[in-house]
């Protein structure tokens, strides 16, 4: 059967190369009835006789006599339409070369729904002989009523109908039954189309292979599919080799498409015309169409599309609006005026009337009024802008005043003049208008008539134009006439640039013809008037290339001066093609050679800059790819190949990449140690693995750079037996003789028996009586040790004893020397200080501790413990009490407690926790209350009685509304930008670490990993210790840097976890694997509350790149934005209705009072922030120049101020200030420029029972030693009158303490060093800074200098000296500064000193700024705790 078919195609193709192929118009006509139907027979047979290729519809109709022949047919191998046969009584219809219809367009009966591409109805044929048909592509078929068809009930249509929906459809409804059909052939298979074998139906689909299910097939194996492009089968798998073309048939091809008719030259940077292109006309490609379609864009068509116009049988493009012509109306009015719109040539006339403007009553011919037109503006003229052609005249006698120029016909070229007005035979009649020019500018050409322009009385320019050259017939005189008054013309004259021609208005777009240049409409001097043109002719101006940037030399690209955008060679184009980029000088540069698709740049990579892809690339640890490389290039020794389509960030930038090898591998094909992927070890190979080092118990082979395991009785070894044992496991056996070696080491077997010569182990040293380290096989069972099996000799075990005792003493006494050093260096130190000498250097974050003045040190015994809060890293967090020792108050607070049996280190670290905690102070960082050094050190800070933000917020959720969670995330970033311009990272951030002192206030807590930063540092590598993987950044997990970023990183996992209400980051996923997935691209999923602005923000703190991570203040403003309008970030159903649990200040009260009820003790509760920052009661007090000087007389604030105008101040006049009773306090202290000396006032006093009193002037705040209280219940409590002399009432001095060293130094109520004036210049005395004085020694009224002039003793720390007198200084005289190095005088003996002469000098005086800061810069300073301190600031 396949044999059959393939002689039959054969000769069909064979047949086919013998006759050349014509193509036939197809017929429309369905089913009409012919007048002649001898006529219709006729014009059928001379249409498709020799026809191959029908283009449309085959239509045999009305074809009644049943001898008519239709051999005609017999050639006809495709039909792009339908196929109807009706009414045909023809005995055979017969079609034998037709192979496919294609169905393009399709027969509809009434009667059905179905579209047929092949119909055969109402026809007495016998048989419908089409033995070679193969493919309806399109359409259903039909068989209707045929009285005597036979054979085609036993087609299998299935092998034929390939059309989607298509059907075949058989209907016999005569009443008589249908004829007895002879059998089909003995050899057809299956039906038949008649009688003979030739009529056999002929199978390429239904029998095909599997594999050949989208097309057809020549045989039944699975390699003989047809070519894709073929249709209705094929002689073989060729394109060539097809029986019909599903597309396009080219020449004895099948194909997609035709060849273009242009392609791109590369060399050349153009499009040229294809020698080898071809039209597509309908599904064949040929090189001309026929004479009744055009040519439109590689194709014949039947018209041009819009736009577009038939020009020479090609469809081009409209210069201006393609042509529409129109018939007219006379005359013009509002009724008809939108019927011209986009009309270019006027069939008729055209009437421009008085009544065109004003409106007229319409009246029919029956004299009935018909349409009221309206009135009309001069502006709807303007439809008439596209009109070029009027086949009649043009007659316009209307007035108004808006109608001065004929401009709206400024396209208008031809008046045809076939018809005129009759009594001047014009075709442009122009009479009695308001015209002022007539703006005909386009005109060229008046076929036939008159000109008649008359009685314009604004008309100008009319009588100026050369009429004769417009005007073609020579029978009609031009009548030009009365138009324009001649004074108003005479200073309207054409434009310089027109020619003698004339013009038609002013301007030099009005010309009819140029003097110089013209460029479009318009006449110029010179082609270089205008940017961009060039000559093109003799008097001709073109426009250069729009890729031109500065004019050119001619139309081409190649002539552009400067290009508009990029030059690629010599051409100037809109972009680069895609193997080239433009430089920065706009030249298009050839990319690297590793470059696919293009590319931005010359580098070798992927990105900006270089590749848009690359085939292979070298892939680096973070993702990115490093290097390009060629497709077959090898990948570079360390690095393996990999597939890269798992791996998001890259799966459109990389094909195949080159990853790194393990680090401990050299050369691998995968990542891992073991040998299946590691080929040569970095180190050293151990089995089957790689190793950096061998393990201890085996041999390193450093030249084989393997490790070799120890025999197992060795302890260390130098080669795998067990002589090269470097210790036994069990017992030594001597290869020399008397168990005794020389010098050198010891020659040993070790084995775990004894052999029977000698059988006894040795375990104990006789001599030493000492256990052996290493015992030994002997032949005798009591034998003496030798040097070299014994533990150590006797003389050496002396000798180290001897040599450790000697360290020990002289380590106590270097300790003993170095703590007298440091406490006469602290002495010296707070001496500079106290006298102003020493100039501080700024306080750096570089090396040096936070200050130890914000933190109190508690004894263990004012702490009351309670229940467990929590626990950490460092320890667990108690809640409890501290009652202040001597007060009775308790305050509520947390107890941090380090967790037992941790070491020094750990300890150290708790400490540093501490000093950080101590340094920072911000409303969103958690505030550190003291500090309890015991041997479980304690870190006391404020309670927050709602617990942690993790807790809170799984808690209440169903009430936190949007506005409370960004108030949150604002905190948040606003703490740690704190932090971020401290240079203090966290390492720690998570919600875990975030407290809640109200619903609506948050506090950062847990700096237990927190590093400052060195001033120059930019990121901190951590040592060791745990670390929170899944709120970490790669960066921290890999190599343990920790920077800001990093806390950016974990700060999106921390609002991640409270957008989450409380949710586990990577829940499901291992810690270990974590870091791998981050890598790969994963991202914590979207929040289901959150819109895409918040998770945007979320994942660029988790960028892979820390550079490309947003800092905490940009995290801050963006959030705080947010905020404002908290509904559009975040959508939480019934957001508007949910309010936070409410909590006053009454309710945290009472939370902390039943957080610590359980405490004993009768104390009174108050709050932390209550009890360290008191509001201070006012107290107005008055003073004249000699008035007495009270304790808290002046107005104090908040910062605690020293005494400023009522007592300091006023004291200008009168060198002393004395109290009410009289006693004498202060002395020569009278100029407020000596105010910011930090220096103090000391009184001894010896109260009746023998104890000393020291009193101080502490800004008002009482201290005393024979008191109870710790501090002032109230620090600004005023002194009464009663109080006695020399401050005898005010309370006992707190004794500040640097290091070991312990001064009698007044301090307030926070424990800052209180400033005090300096000795009188008369008086003599003496401060006891190191505690050499006698306990019991009586000092006199102790007076002060003004600090202006006396030398002070640097040599002596001991002693502060004073000088003889030094004159005043008056106010604003400015003096010049005391050097240091001249403020020494000799160490007196006595309570005075002698000064030298000629060495003192005076001190500089001080701005109006710097006094009025005096006053409060040194207390409470909460702010400077990191800030560089100013000249005489004192920081204990």
């Amino acid at each position: 059967m396949w044999c059959l078919t393939l002689l039959v195609l054969a000769a069909i193709a064979a047949g086919r190369a013998e006759f050349q192929e014509r193509v036939c118009i197809g017929t429309n006509g369905r089913m009409s009835v012919p007048s002649n139907r001898e006529t219709h027979y006729r014009n059928l047979r001379d249409r498709f006789t020799n026809c191959t290729y029908v283009d449309g519809n085959l239509e045999l109709t009305w074809l009644q006599n049943d001898t008519m022949d239709l051999s005609f047919l017999k050639y006809i191998r495709e039909v792009t339409g339908y196929v109807l046969i009706s009414h045909v009584h023809v005995r055979q219809i017969i079609l034998p070369q037709l192979q496919i219809i294609r169905g393009r367009t399709l027969f509809k009966l009434n009667v059905r729904d179905e579209e047929f591409a092949l119909i055969v109805t109402m026809s007495s044929a016998f048989t419908l002989e089409l033995p070679v048909l193969r493919d309806v592509l399109r359409g259903s078929v039909g068989i209707y009523n045929n009285y005597n068809l036979c054979h085609v009930k036993t087609i299998n249509w299935e092998e034929i109908i390939t059309g989607v929906n298509a059907t075949y459809v058989y209907v016999y409804n005569f009443q008589t039954p249908e004829r007895k059909c002879p059998r089909c052939d003995p050899s057809c298979v299956e039906g038949c189309w008649g009688e003979g074998p030739e009529n056999c139906q002929k199978f390429s689909k239904t029998n095909c292979s599997p594999q050949c299910a989208q097309g057809r097939c020549f045989g039944p194996n699975p390699r003989d599919c047809c070519n894709t492009f073929c249709a209705g089968g094929c002689t073989g798998p060729l394109p060539t080799q097809c029986l019909a073309c599903r597309n396009f048939y080219d020449e004895g091809t099948c194909s997609q498409e035709c060849p273009p008719m242009q392609i791109y030259n590369p060399t050349t940077y153009s499009w040229e015309p294809n020698p080898d292109g071809k039209y597509a006309y309908g599904a064949t490609c040929v090189r001309n169409c026929p004479e009744h379609l055009l040519k439109d864009n590689g194709a014949c068509v039947r018209s041009c599309p819009p736009n577009k116009t038939a020009v020479n049988g090609e469809c081009k493009p409209c210069n201006v609006t393609c042509p529409k012509t129109c018939h007219a109306e006379k005359p013009i009015h509002s009724g008809n005026i939108d019927s011209f719109k986009d009309c270019t040539i006027i069939d008729g006339s055209i009437e421009i009337l008085e009544m065109t403007f004003t409106g007229f009553q319409h009246v029919n011919p029956d004299f009935s009024f018909g349409e009221r037109y309206q009135k009309m503006h001069p502006d709807k003229l303007e439809v008439f802008s596209t009109v070029r052609e009027v086949t009649g005249y043009l007659n316009v006698q209307a007035i108004h005043p808006n109608f001065t120029s004929l401009s709206y016909f400024r396209n208008l070229e031809v008046i045809g003049g076939r018809q005129v007005v009759e009594n001047l035979f014009a075709s442009l009649y122009i009479v009695k208008t308001s015209l002022k020019s007539l703006g005909l500018k386009s005109l060229k050409k008046v076929n036939s008539g008159a000109i008649a322009i008359m009685e314009n009385k604004d008309l100008c320019f009319a009588d100026k134009i050369a009429w004769n050259r417009l005007v073609k017939s020579k029978d009609h005189k031009q009548i030009i006439q009365n138009n324009g008054v001649p004074k108003t013309c005479a200073n309207l004259v054409c434009d310089p640039q027109c020619s003698k021609d004339g013009c038609w208005g002013p301007g030099a777009d009005q010309c009819l013809s140029c003097e110089n240049f013209k460029y479009g409409e318009m006449c110029i001097k010179n082609c270089s008037v205008i940017p961009g043109l060039y000559k093109a002719g003799l008097n001709t101006c073109e426009e250069c290339d729009p890729e031109c940037l500065d004019g050119c030399t001619g139309p081409s690209r190649a002539n552009c001066t400067v290009c508009k955008h990029v030059r690629d060679g010599p051409y100037c184009v809109s972009e680069c093609p895609e193997s080239r980029y433009p430089s920065e000088n706009g030249t298009c540069l050839p990319c690297h050679a590793n470059c696919y698709n293009g590319c931005t740049g010359p580098a070798n990579t992927v990105g900006a800059g270089g590749c848009n892809y690359c085939k292979k690339a070298i892939i680096s640890v973070e993702a990115t790819v490093e290097r390009c490389l060629k497709e077959n290039e090898h990948c570079p020794d360390g690095y393996y190949n990999e597939w890269v389509g798992n791996v998001k960030p890259l799966d459109e930038q990389v094909n195949i990449g080159c990853r790194k090898c393990h680090p401990l591998c050299l050369h691998c094909t995968g990542f891992g140690i073991h040998s299946q992927v590691c080929v040569v070890c970095k180190g050293y190979k151990r089995g089957d693995q790689c190793e950096e080092e061998c393990p201890i118990d085996h041999f390193t082979d450093e030249i084989g750079r393997t490790c070799t395991p120890c025999h197992p009785e060795c302890r260390g070894c130098t080669g795998p037996s067990s002589t090269d044992c470097i210790k036994c496991q069990n017992l030594k056996i001597f290869l020399k003789d008397n168990n005794s070696v020389d010098a050198t080491m010891p020659t040993f077997n070790c084995t775990d028996v004894c052999p029977d010569n000698i059988p006894h182990k040795i375990y104990f040293d006789e001599l030493l009586q000492n256990p052996i380290d290493e015992p030994y096989c002997s032949e005798f069972a009591n034998d003496l040790p030798s040097m070299a099996t014994a533990k150590t000799p006797t003389v050496q075990v002396i000798s180290l004893v001897m040599i450790f005792l000697l360290l020990i003493i002289v380590g106590i006494i270097g300790y003993i020397c170095r703590q007298k050093a440091n406490a006469k260096k602290e002495a010296v130190k707070m001496t500079m200080v106290l006298t102003g000498c020493e100039d501080n250097e700024p306080l750096r974050p570089t090396n040096v501790k936070p200050n130890l003045a914000k933190l109190r040190i508690v004894k263990e015994g004012e702490l009351r413990r309670g229940g467990m809060l929590g626990f950490g890293a460092f320890g667990k967090v108690y809640k409890g009490v501290w009652v202040p020792e001597g007060e009775n108050v308790k305050i509520p607070v947390a107890i941090k407690v380090l967790k037992e049996g941790t070491g020094a280190n750990t300890s150290k670290e708790f400490l540093e926790e501490a000093y950080i905690m101590a340094s920072v102070e911000h409303p969103n960082l958690l505030q550190l209350l003291a500090v309890c050094m015991t041997n479980q050190m304690m870190l006391i800070t404020q309670l927050m009685p709602l617990g942690c933000l993790l807790d809170y917020v799984r808690t209440h959720k169903e009430k936190i509304g949007s506005k409370a969670f960004l108030n949150w995330c604002t905190q948040i970033a606003r703490g740690m930008a704190y932090l971020e311009e401290k240079r203090l990272v966290h390492r720690d951030l998570a919600a875990r670490n975030v407290l809640v002192q109200t619903p609506n206030c948050v506090k950062i807590t847990d700096f237990g990993l927190a590093k400052l930063l060195d001033i120059n540092e930019d990121e901190y590598k951590a040592a060791g210790g745990k670390m929170p993987i899944k709120w970490l950044a790669l960066e921290c997990i890999q190599h343990r840097i920790f920077t800001h970023k990093s806390d950016v990183w974990a700060f999106g996992v921390t609002i991640w976890e409270i957008l989450s209400y409380g949710a586990r980051p990577y829940e499901n996923i291992s810690a270990r694997n974590v870091p791998e997935l981050i890598e790969n691209g994963l991202k914590l999923p979207q929040p289901s509350i959150c819109t895409l602005d918040i998770y945007c923000i979320m994942v660029s703190c988790w960028m892979l790149d820390a550079d490309s991570r947003p800092t905490f203040k940009e995290l801050a403003d963006t959030f705080a934005d947010m905020a404002r309008d908290p509904g559009r970030y975040l959508v939480i159903p019934g957001d508007k209705f949910m309010r936070l649990p409410s909590y006053s200040t009454q309710d945290e009260k009472e939370l902390i009072r039943n957080l610590s009820s359980a405490m004993e003790g009768t104390e009174s509760l108050v709050e932390a922030d209550e009890y360290l920052q008191p509001k201070f009661k006012t107290v107005t007090g008055t003073a004249t120049s000699n008035s007495a000087m009270s304790a808290g007389a002046e107005t104090q604030t908040t910062s605690l101020k020293p005494c400023t105008s009522s007592s300091w101040a006023n004291n200008v006049t009168n060198p002393e200030c004395v109290t009410s009773d009289g006693g004498t306090i202060i002395q020569g202290f009278s100029k407020p420029e000596i105010w910011d000396q930090e220096l103090l006032r000391y009184n001894h006093q010896i109260n009746p029972d023998g104890s000393e009193l020291r009193h101080y002037y502490n800004n008002g705040v009482c201290a005393s030693e024979s008191s109870s209280s710790r501090y002032c219940s109230d620090p600004m409590k005023a002194r009464t009158e009663g109080s006695e002399n020399n401050f005898d009432s005010m309370s006992k001095t707190k004794e500040a303490q640097v290091g070991n060293l312990k001064l009698n130094l007044p301090l307030d109520e926070d424990d800052y060093l209180m400033p005090s004036p300096q000795q009188n210049e008369n008086a003599s005395a003496y401060m006891d800074l190191i505690g050499e004085g006698g306990e019991g020694q009586e000092v006199k009224d102790v007076h002060y200098t003004s600090f202006v002039g006396p030398k002070r003793c640097v040599d002596n720390p001991e002693y502060l000296m004073s000088d003889e007198s030094v004159p005043p200084q008056t106010l604003g005289i400015p003096t010049e500064p005391l050097p240091l190095e001249s403020l020494c005088v000799s160490e007196g003996s006595g309570s005075e000193s002698t000064p030298q002469p000629g060495t003192s000098k005076y001190l500089p005086q001080k701005s109006v700024e710097e006094e009025s800061m005096s006053d409060h810069e040194y207390y409470n300073d909460l702010q400077r705790e990191l800030q560089p301190l100013r000249r005489n600031e004192t920081t204990v």
